[in-house]
């Protein structure tokens, strides 16, 4: 009871965390978070398809994810005379920006070596958060198009970057993530489904030492060095594959050991991967401690154990001849005692038949205690494995600053890993296995497990659709997502089988469950009748028939699920990209002209000038306060400004605004670099604070042009 207890207590706190943590990113609440996966190209300078009149000096790429060292663009030209493959213009490597990890940024030859023509930037990027590598072109025109390579017919990055495919290396980089999910997932489900059969036996020896319990945990030791062999095994082979997708971004071939070592030492997927890889070997270390431990307690008592090996088949032997006796008996007499009638009231009134505990031996009460701590640690590593892939994760990316999203994440891995993991356990591993235990001790087994594995499987139910509606709130933004972008497509599949995974579960636990129940009272009832008792067996069998097909069906539902995840990994949430009007920004005008924006906030009139208001250059903003009723200048106030892109988080810069004289201006120089770097809509929030009065705070979005 008290087990039980515990983890009721366990689902509760952990339902109850998993809402929290989705309500906070539910736009209903707050603004969701845009999705971030991989590392695409969302601007650039100068632009896609666009056409300037002077060469640049510095080619910008600007992403919407934080990139890796390892990330490279060539650039190349083609002009008259020249050779058909274009000739290579880059001054040097490529670099990332101090302060901005989400920009790329590559010297040009000088501006007066540089010829008008077409000019290509072919770049890679490795991401790095979940170190995938995409790649894409760039095309813009120096002068005029020379030889047609006009860039893209729709300025912006919209068609900047080569999309992944499933080809032969993203299919086997597909395959391999999924084989290793489902390895591990099925290990954490063994290992929970271990804890809860260890939770559930009953205190005597034959369910703890001699019986189906230690018959289990045998048979689940080579299942858990096949488990943890296929992760590591898989872990190493996912590697070796984001090297080569890697490798052929930078439109090469094969595998590249220096790719490889980019992607374990430069991205902190890598460094997640290394403590993943340090914690299976680990467990396959403790694995090999404690099967080394039984067998030298096997190896201490040989005697004990023959004799209870000949003790139970002698015991089997006289319960067979002794039923044989019984059946020849019965077919002498010709008596057919009929069945009870039993109504529902007189089922309902049937007690079942309490176990008594009775005492344990020493030596069975240590190896019991010892089982329960070899539970709680495979546990807390199952449970650090899953976390190092929650951190590396495309859910963990939409939120940049927010370990929320990761801590949602885990607790949806822990829920798939206990769910689905359980489910096949229960299905292949345990319920084949019931034919070990006598007969009439099938449905009290099974009905002690289920009564301990259903509240989790509800819990974990629950978490997993919690999950996986954060993710649709998240990563679609609009209904055409859903069909016409692989990510969308993906997930669309994962949330109808989550509907035929809950169909399933309900079934499970409210339809067999109580039928198995009412067979397991019944059962005494016909102890008597021999004919009867049969049937009851039968009947018995039939419905764990069911629970085991039941399962079945679960485990290949779940590995559909894990299929999508998969795949939703690979193609990464559907981009989005600035929404600015490229073909107004994009201009050969040196000093566009710029307005001033006016906003009334609190008790004042707030207005905004940006000096020039273009990329590339320092920018200088210009604030005015009056009183807005008196129309008086305010030459009291401090200002502080904060700055950021509109649509999606560019880096967050704060600036404390001087007073120009004893005068309402205020200003702020931003230097290149500091902010404004990328074409678009930026968000400046300003607050104010005058002396004796509440602070005012008030927005501003200004769009930058080239």
């Amino acid at each position: 009871m008290r087990g039980r207890r515990y983890l009721r207590l366990l689902a509760m706190l952990t339902i109850s965390l998993s809402i929290l943590l989705g309500l906070s990113w539910l736009p209903f609440f707050s603004r969701a978070p845009e999705a971030l996966a991989h590392a695409f190209v969302i601007g650039s300078d100068p632009v896609d398809g666009s056409t300037i009149s002077t060469p640049p000096t510095v080619i910008r790429i600007f992403f919407n994810a934080d990139i890796s060292a390892a990330s490279n663009a060539r650039v190349y030209v083609f002009a008259p005379g020249g050779p058909p493959n274009g000739s290579e213009v880059d001054a040097g490597h490529s670099y990332i920006p101090a302060n901005h990890a989400r920009e790329l940024d590559t010297p040009l030859l000088a501006a007066s070596s540089l010829p008008q023509g077409s000019y290509e930037v072919k770049w890679s990027a490795l991401a790095l958060d979940d170190g995938y590598a995409t790649n894409g072109l760039i095309g813009f025109n120096v002068g005029t198009s020379v030889t047609g390579l006009s860039g893209t017919p729709i300025l912006g990055p919209s068609t900047s970057n080569y999309l992944p495919q499933l080809n032969l290396q993203g299919v086997l980089s597909v395959m391999w993530q999924w084989l290793t999910m489902l390895a591990l997932l099925f290990w954490v489900g063994l290992v929970t489904m271990e804890g809860l059969l260890l939770l559930s036996a009953r205190t005597n020896g034959d369910d703890t030492e001699g019986g189906v319990l230690a018959a289990l945990r045998k048979q689940g030791r080579p299942l858990q060095w096949l488990c943890l062999s296929a992760i590591l095994v898989g872990e190493i082979i996912n590697v070796v594959l984001r090297g080569a997708l890697l490798t052929q971004a930078n439109t090469q071939s094969g595998i590249d050991l220096g790719t490889i070592h980019q992607v374990v030492f430069e991205t902190s997927y890598g460094l997640f991967w290394l403590a993943r890889i340090a914690l299976i070997c680990i467990a396959l270390g403790f694995l090999w401690w404690t099967a080394r431990q039984q067998t030298r307690r096997r190896a201490a008592s040989p005697l004990s154990h023959t004799r209870a090996s000949r003790l139970g088949q002698m015991r089997m032997q006289v319960m067979e001849e002794r039923k044989k006796e019984e059946d020849a008996a019965q077919e002498e007499t010709g008596d057919a005692t009929e069945q009870p009638k039993l109504t529902p009231a007189t089922i309902a009134a049937l007690p079942t038949t309490p176990v008594v505990a009775s005492p344990l031996p020493a030596r069975v009460t240590r190896r019991v205690r010892a089982a329960r701590w070899h539970t709680i640690a495979w546990l807390t590593l199952a449970a650090l494995i899953l976390l190092t892939l929650a951190f590396s994760s495309n859910t963990a990316q939409l939120a940049q600053a927010h370990y929320s999203a990761i801590i949602l994440t885990w607790l949806q891995l822990l829920a798939q890993a206990a769910w689905l993991g359980g489910a096949a356990y229960l299905g292949f591993v345990l319920l084949p296995s019931l034919i070990t235990l006598k007969p009439d001790h099938h449905g009290d087994f099974l009905l002690n497990l289920l009564r301990y594995y259903m509240p989790l499987a509800l819990t974990s139910l629950a978490v997993a659709l919690l999950g996986s509606l954060f993710l649709a709130e998240t990563t679609i933004s609009n209904a055409q997502q859903w069909l016409n972008d692989a990510y969308g497509r993906s997930l669309l599949v994962m949330l109808l089988l989550f509907a035929l995974l809950l169909i399933f579960t309900l079934y499970s636990f409210f339809y067999v469950r109580p039928a198995l129940r009412r067979q397991v009272i019944l059962l005494p009832v016909v102890h008597a009748d021999l004919p009867g008792r049969r049937a009851r067996h039968s009947a018995l069998e039939q419905t764990e028939n069911g629970l085991k097909h039941a399962m079945h069906i679960l485990a290949a539902l779940g590995a559909g699920v894990l299929l999508c995840g998969t795949l939703m990994s690979f193609f990464a949430p559907p981009i989005v990209f600035p929404d600015v009007s490229y073909k107004l920004t994009v201009t050969n005008n040196p000093t566009p002209q710029q307005s001033v924006l006016t906003q009334q906030a609190g008790h004042l009139t707030v207005s905004l000038e940006m000096q020039p208001g273009r990329v590339g250059v320092a920018n200088t903003m210009i604030i005015t306060l009056k009183d807005r009723t008196t129309g008086q200048p305010v030459t009291n106030a401090r200002i502080s400004a904060t700055t950021n892109m509109q649509i999606m988080d560019m880096g967050t810069v704060n600036k404390e605004l001087a007073a120009s004289g004893n005068n309402a201006t205020y200003t702020a120089t931003f230097q290149p670099g500091e902010s404004f770097f990328m074409i678009g809509a930026w968000v400046i929030s300003l607050t104010i604070q005058q002396p004796g009065k509440a602070a005012v705070q008030t927005q501003f979005v200004v769009t930058l042009t080239s």
